[in-house]
């Protein structure tokens, strides 16, 4: 019989402790903390709040529900019709329906 190779031995430890950890992370995986920045750990408050008014899309992305073509809806609409005057005159804005406004209104100012 042949005897194994002390590389061989050092290739199998380094298998085998690439496989526990990967095992650790996994298990360990469900509870990763997520940072969201629009509501800091502990609160179910929001950390800072979007003015309707005069945020450019960039940040009126960051809302929940809105995505790139309704922040450009918003910010035309607002250019052509003037403030919003809340969360509710964002109804006009064509694809922002009632479930937006909810989810939208904790976020604005």
């Amino acid at each position: 019989m042949i005897a194994p190779q002390p590389r061989f031995h050092g290739a199998l430890a380094v298998l085998g402790l690439l496989g526990v950890l990967a095992m650790i992370g996994m298990r360990l995986q469900p509870c990763r903390l997520r940072f969201d920045p629009l509501h800091p750990p502990g609160t179910g408050v929001p950390a800072w709040r979007v003015d309707l008014d005069t945020a450019p899309a960039e940040e009126l992305q960051l809302l929940p529900g809105v995505g790139p073509r309704l922040a450009q809806r918003m910010v035309q609409d607002r250019q052509v019709h003037g403030a919003f005057g809340g969360v509710k005159g964002l109804d006009r804005v064509s694809g922002v329906g009632e479930s937006v406004i909810e989810r939208v209104a904790p976020h604005v100012r």
